[in-house]
């Protein structure tokens, strides 16, 4: 700061109007110059912060990259009470999707797929790993479930993938080819993708031979490991009636799950799942869920409080 001479002052201490103009001035500039400044500083965490998120992200779908899946999967399995499991997903049916309707028609398609893969495993981790293929370490709803739990996470992953997608006004479906391992108490992740990738190939060569895409699982033995091929259906089940097959909206089901049966309403369908409002375990209300087909029969038995709604489905 300028030190006045006070010859520069009137009596009043007050300073001439040239010499106060030119103070004022002298501020303005500077209080624009640290605007300026922050402005910059701002614009810089913000770069940075881009950044770092690209770092560890995938541009087109937003979900962790490989670099970021190993590094929290790896953090969360050392911290894990054994009840994860480590999922490898490969989409089948999509290269011909890119070669007939071009890439950012495939592009589309993967995004649709890692919005499903999201929503199905609401907050567990869930990346691509680059192509058509991705990575995920789903957890156990809550303690005390079965200990083969991951089934019907792989089921129902599987059945919200293969719904029709439209993309550029055309109706499109994948399905997917799944690997899962149960992690146990294992914390070497390598081995775990390693193993997943391993089940993901053989459930990849059943859809390549018989036209059906399933989920698989690989089960650690103390000899090493083997897969075991299963399909969507994810519990054993012994329909009471008709196998619902093609569904359609509106139609009357039974919907079969661990162990149990609840009467549902089909809402939309396609070859390999459908949405479906049922009830809920405890009777009070309902639910709507993407149910393998597999998983439904035909309900002949009526239900008032789901079928007065179906007449809007026909």
């Amino acid at each position: 700061m300028r030190i006045l001479d006070p010859a520069a002052a009137d009596m009043s201490g007050s300073l001439p109007d040239d010499a106060q103009r030119r103070t004022e001035s002298e501020t303005a500039r500077l209080q624009a110059r640290i605007d300026q400044l922050a402005a910059h500083v701002q614009q810089l965490e913000h770069e940075r912060a881009s950044l770092r998120w690209m770092a560890g992200h995938d541009e087109l779908t937003g979900l962790a990259n490989r670099r970021l899946f190993h590094a929290l999967a790896s953090e969360l399995l050392r911290g894990d009470d054994g009840s994860s499991a480590v999922l490898v997903l490969d989409l089948n049916g999509f290269k011909p999707i890119n070669d007939t309707y071009g890439h950012d028609a495939g592009d589309e398609v993967l995004c649709v797929v890692a919005r499903r893969m999201a929503v199905c495993l609401g907050d567990h981790l869930v990346a691509r790993f680059g192509g058509d293929e991705f990575a995920a370490l789903p957890r156990a709803p809550r303690a005390g479930v079965p200990e083969a739990w991951w089934h019907e996470v792989a089921g129902s992953l599987s059945a919200a993938i293969a719904l029709p997608m439209d993309v550029q006004g055309h109706t499109l479906s994948v399905t997917a080819s799944i690997g899962v391992v149960p992690a146990g108490r294992s914390t070497d992740l390598p081995d775990l993708l390693r193993r997943a990738d391993r089940a993901m190939f053989s459930a990849k060569q059943h859809a390549n031979t018989t036209g059906k895409a399933v989920a698989t699982w690989a089960l650690a033995t103390e000899s090493g490991g083997h897969t075991e091929m299963y399909g969507t259906a994810t519990t054993p089940v012994s329909p009471p009636s008709e196998p619902a097959g093609a569904c359609r909206p509106g139609d009357p089901v039974w919907v079969h799950r661990s162990g149990a049966r609840r009467a549902g309403v089909v809402e939309s369908a396609c070859e390999w799942a459908a949405l479906v409002r049922y009830r809920c375990p405890n009777g009070a209300g309902t639910m709507v869920d993407t149910i393998p087909t597999n998983c439904l029969t035909i309900r002949a038995e009526a239900d008032p409080y789901l079928d007065r709604k179906s007449s809007a489905y026909r």
